[in-house]
């Protein structure tokens, strides 16, 4: 099958994840319940309190990501905290498991401290959980930290093939025109982490940022990773992605994902996620399209390709389709059928999301309408 000539069909149905205003940086996590739980960034200001609060908070849906609802909320702090990404556990071991306990999950995120003038003096990577499936959250970690000038963002944790390792990728900036996705890894569950280790941007001076991974199947044979980012090759913002075939020890094949036509303009904040033939869909924020002057990131809108992985290590993708007009930014994304995946955002301040599937061209299959997209 020619993966390159397959497209994503949008669905036309807009759903609100979340309709707080002044809400961001969306992420998904699927349990093995069947709920899905979005994270996401809400920032507040009430009368008479100075600045703003960020509240780290976590909604639930148990009818496939048609409705959510409010379920806990993992901290809140007047410094920067940001970036949530959750991840559940495999299940322990029989008699390992508390009286009444349910499935663990973990929260990762930037928790920095500001100085008084609103400048960042401290930076770290903490790791929380939840022991009753993403109500009630409890300190556990911290995976890495450091005191300023130079920070830490954006971390994507993912369990290793066998169950045994949480490996926790983030971007580790180094100046402030280069930055490195760097790896942790935790065997006890989170409590406890290794030394980091780079994973892209050593010896090029490049901004690699933004990481997301998924499984990926080369010509639905081989098991590998694919590790897309957001990098600085061309001075604005591109995607590239990497690739590994030792379930995340190591990556290279080193190549573009998408790349602005127009100079001066960007493809930046990707996330990816796999469908069950083993292809991928990527989802990103773009502001190539307008006349008017870039205004990065709040120009932007969000846009999704497909691609299939070859034996040689190199992707071929299909065109590129608009997913929501701009306002719109920093999207992630999860599977929710065989061949088709929610995409959320922020958009306009409130955090909201559309499904797609992937079909061939001018093909909508039954599995579509199942999950609501129209032609």
């Amino acid at each position: 099958m020619n993966y390159a000539a397959r497209r994503l069909l949008v669905d036309t149905n807009e759903r609100f994840v979340h309709t707080t205003q002044h809400s961001t940086y969306p992420r998904l996590c699927q349990r093995r319940d069947g709920s899905i739980l979005t994270g996401f960034t809400v920032f507040q200001h009430q009368d008479g309190d100075a600045g703003t609060t960020r509240v780290l908070t976590v909604d639930r849906s148990t009818d496939g990501a048609r409705t959510f609802e409010p379920l806990g909320e993992i901290t809140r702090s007047k410094g920067d905290c940001d970036n949530l990404f959750l991840l559940e556990l495999p299940e322990l071991p029989e008699g390992e498991v508390e009286p009444g306990q349910q499935s663990t999950v973990l929260a990762a995120f930037r928790n920095h401290d500001l100085d008084d003038e609103g400048k960042h003096r401290f930076f770290r990577i903490t790791v929380c959980q939840s022991r009753d499936g993403g109500q009630h959250w409890e300190f556990l970690s911290q995976a890495v930290e450091k005191p300023a000038p130079f920070g830490l963002w954006e971390p994507f944790m993912r369990m290793s093939q066998n169950g045994l390792e949480v490996q926790l990728f983030f971007s580790n900036e180094i100046a402030a025109d280069d930055q490195d996705t760097m790896v942790v890894r935790s065997v006890d569950r989170g409590r406890t982490w290794t030394k980091p280790e780079c994973v892209t941007g050593d010896g090029e001076r490049l901004r690699d940022g933004m990481v997301g991974v998924a499984p990926v199947r080369a010509c639905g044979e081989h098991d590998a990773l694919v590790l897309v980012m957001e990098t600085t090759r061309q001075g604005t913002f591109s995607i590239e992605a990497v690739v590994s075939f030792d379930d995340g020890n190591t990556f290279g094949y080193r190549q573009v994902v998408s790349a602005p036509s127009i100079p001066g303009r960007n493809a930046g904040a990707p996330q990816v996620t796999s469908f069950r033939d083993g292809s991928v869909a990527v989802v990103f924020m773009s502001d190539e399209e307008h006349e008017d002057e870039p205004r990065w990131p709040q120009g932007a809108k969000i846009k999704a390709i497909h691609g299939r992985l070859g034996v040689d290590g190199r992707f071929s993708w299909g065109p590129v389709e608009v997913v929501e007009h701009r306002p719109s930014s920093w999207p992630g994304i999860g599977t929710m059928a065989d061949d088709a995946a929610l995409a959320v955002y922020e958009h306009a301040a409130v955090v909201r999301g559309r499904v797609f599937k992937v079909a061939a061209e001018g093909a909508l299959s039954e599995g579509a309408q199942r999950v609501g997209i129209h032609d």
